[in-house]
C-alpha cells in the first residue's frame, strides 16, 4: 500500500524524489540567475526580470513538494504565469509575443484539466490531500478514479509541449538565453513531474498508459524528424527538447517511472548547459554519410550484440524485465546501442583491421552502456519510494499495446534516419525535409486559432484592409 511521505508540514511533503528534483530546479535556477545578472547588467528592467525568474523557480519547486491539491494547482498555474512574463520580457522583440500567447492559451488547457481532476477527487472522496488520494486509490477499482487520472494525463500532455500542443516551444527562441535554459531544463518538465507525483494511480489506469504512450511516441517522432532538418543551433536544441519530452511521456506510459525520474534529472542538466553555451557552439562538422543499407546493417548488428549484455545486466542488477514496459525500454536501449555502432563503426573505418578494432571498441562501449543504464535504473528504482510505493508492473493487453507503440515508432525513426542521405533523390523526400524544417506547419494552424481568440475584430479588419 502507499506509504506516507516522511516529512509533511503545512500542505507540503518532502520525499527523496521531490528533494532531488527540487535541488535540480533550484540549482539550475541559481545558475540562470547568476547568468542573467551579468547578461542584463545595466538593463533598466533587470530587477523585473530577476524577480520573474525567481518566481518561476519558486513556483516550480512548489509543484514538486506540494501535497495539498489546491496548493499544487496554485503552484502549477503560477509557474506558467511567471514564464509568460519571462517570454514577453523583451519589448523590443514583438516577434516573441505570438508564441508566448500561444503558450499562455495552451497552459490554460492544462490548468483546466488539472483543476477538473482535483475537483473530481474532492467531490468523490472528500480530500484535498495528495497522499490520502493515493492511499484510497491503492485499494479501489481503477474504474473509480479513471476520469481524474485521464484529466491529469491531459494536463501533463498540455504542459509538456506534447502533440498537438508542442509547436510553441521551438518558436520561443527570441526570449533571452537564460529563459530558454530554465524553460527547457526545468519548467517544461512540470508535466512529467505531475505524472511522477500521481504515479501509483496512473500505473493502474490502462487508458492512461495508451494515451501517454501514443501521444509521447507521436511527439517524439515529430520532434526528431524536425530536429534533423534544422540549420540553427537553438532551434535544433528546441526540437530536441520536444522529442525528449515525448520520450519521457512514453516512459510514464510504460510505467517505468524510475527511468522517467532519471530522464528528468539528466535531460534537465544537459539542456541547461547546452542552452547557456549555445552562443559558443558553431554548426557541427558534416560527416561522410553512410549508405542506408550499411547503416541499417550496423544498427541491427549492434542491437543484436546488445541482447546478451541486456540479459547479463538484468541478472546482475536484479531487474526482472517481467512486464511489457520494461521489455519495451530494453528494446529501445538495444536500438540505441545499435545506433552507436552505426555511427562509430560506419564512419571513417577503411580496411579490415581498423574496422575490426572499431567493432571491438563499439562492442565494449555498448556493453558498458547497457550495464551503466541498468545500474542507474536500479538505483533510481530504489531511490524513488515512497513516492512510487505500491506500484505493480502493468500487464495485460493494454500494457502490450502501450509497449508496442513506442518500439514501432523507434524502428521507423531508425529507418528514416538511415535514409536521410538519399532523401534528396526523390521529390517526396525533398518535400519531407522542407516540411520538417517548418515543423509541418502546425505552428501556422495554431497561429490562426490564437489570432481568432486573441485579436480583436477591428484589428483583423484593419489588417485585411492593409493586405
Amino acid at each position: 500500500a502507499y506509504r506516507p511521505d516522511p516529512l509533511r508540514f503545512a500542505g507540503v511533503s518532502v520525499d527523496r524524489a521531490g528533494a532531488l528534483l527540487a535541488l535540480r530546479v533550484t540549482g539550475i535556477g541559481a545558475v540562470c540567475f547568476r547568468y542573467s545578472e551579468r547578461c542584463l547588467d545595466g538593463h533598466r528592467r533587470r530587477g523585473r526580470f530577476l524577480g520573474l525568474l525567481t518566481g518561476a523557480v519558486v513556483s516550480a519547486t512548489a509543484v514538486l513538494c506540494a501535497s495539498n491539491l489546491l496548493l499544487l494547482f496554485a503552484a502549477w498555474a503560477s509557474t506558467s504565469l511567471f514564464l509568460h512574463g519571462l517570454l514577453t520580457f523583451s519589448e523590443e522583440r514583438p516577434e516573441c509575443r505570438r508564441p508566448a500567447r500561444k503558450k499562455f492559451l495552451i497552459s490554460r488547457i492544462g490548468d483546466v484539466a488539472l483543476l477538473a481532476a482535483i475537483l473530481l477527487v474532492a467531490r468523490r472522496w472528500g480530500t484535498w490531500d495528495l497522499g490520502e488520494f493515493l492511499r484510497i486509490a491503492a485499494s479501489q477499482d481503477p474504474a473509480e478514479f479513471r476520469l481524474p487520472v485521464l484529466c491529469i494525463a491531459c494536463a501533463a500532455l498540455a504542459k509538456r509541449a506534447q502533440f498537438p500542443f508542442h509547436r510553441w516551444l521551438p518558436e520561443t527562441m527570441e526570449s533571452p538565453t537564460p529563459v530558454s535554459a530554465l524553460m527547457h531544463a526545468g519548467i517544461i518538465n512540470a508535466g512529467g513531474v505531475l505524472l511522477l507525483r500521481f504515479a501509483p494511480a496512473v500505473a493502474r489506469v490502462p487508458e492512461a498508459w495508451i494515451l501517454l504512450a501514443a501521444g509521447g511516441s507521436l511527439t517524439m517522432s515529430l520532434g526528431l524528424v524536425s530536429m534533423w532538418a534544422q540549420v540553427k543551433v537553438k532551434r535544433t536544441l528546441a526540437w530536441s527538447t520536444v522529442a525528449q519530452m515525448g520520450f519521457m511521456m512514453v516512459q510514464c506510459g510504460l510505467a517505468v517511472f524510475p527511468a522517467a525520474l532519471l530522464h528528468v534529472v539528466g535531460h534537465g542538466c544537459c539542456k541547461a548547459w547546452s542552452f547557456l553555451r549555445s552562443g559558443e557552439v558553431g554548426a557541427p562538422a558534416a560527416a561522410a554519410p553512410l549508405a542506408p543499407w550499411r547503416s541499417l546493417a550496423l544498427t541491427a548488428g549492434g542491437a543484436a550484440a546488445a541482447v546478451p549484455a541486456i540479459a547479463g545486466a538484468s541478472d546482475l542488477w536484479g531487474v526482472s524485465l517481467g512486464h511489457p514496459g520494461e521489455l519495451a525500454l530494453a528494446a529501445m536501449l538495444a536500438i540505441a546501442v545499435g545506433q552507436v555502432w552505426s555511427i562509430f563503426v560506419g564512419v571513417g573505418a577503411k580496411g579490415l583491421r581498423p574496422a575490426l578494432v572499431r567493432i571491438g571498441v563499439a562492442g565494449a562501449s555498448g556493453t558498458a552502456l547497457v550495464f551503466v543504464a541498468f545500474g542507474l535504473y536500479r538505483g533510481f528504482a530504489w531511490f524513488l519510494p515512497p513516492a512510487s510505493a505500491g506500484i505493480e508492473p502493468p500487464s495485460g493487453a493494454a500494457a502490450w499495446v502501450a509497449a508496442v507503440i513506442p518500439v514501432t515508432a523507434t524502428l521507423g525513426l531508425v529507418v528514416l534516419h538511415a535514409a536521410l542521405p538519399v532523401l534528396h533523390r526523390w521529390t517526396w523526400g525533398r518535400a519531407l525535409q522542407v516540411h520538417a524544417l517548418h515543423g509541418f506547419y502546425l505552428g501556422a494552424i495554431a497561429d490562426r486559432l490564437v489570432d481568432a481568440l486573441t485579436v480583436r475584430p477591428s484589428a483583423r479588419s484593419l489588417g485585411g484592409q492593409h493586405a
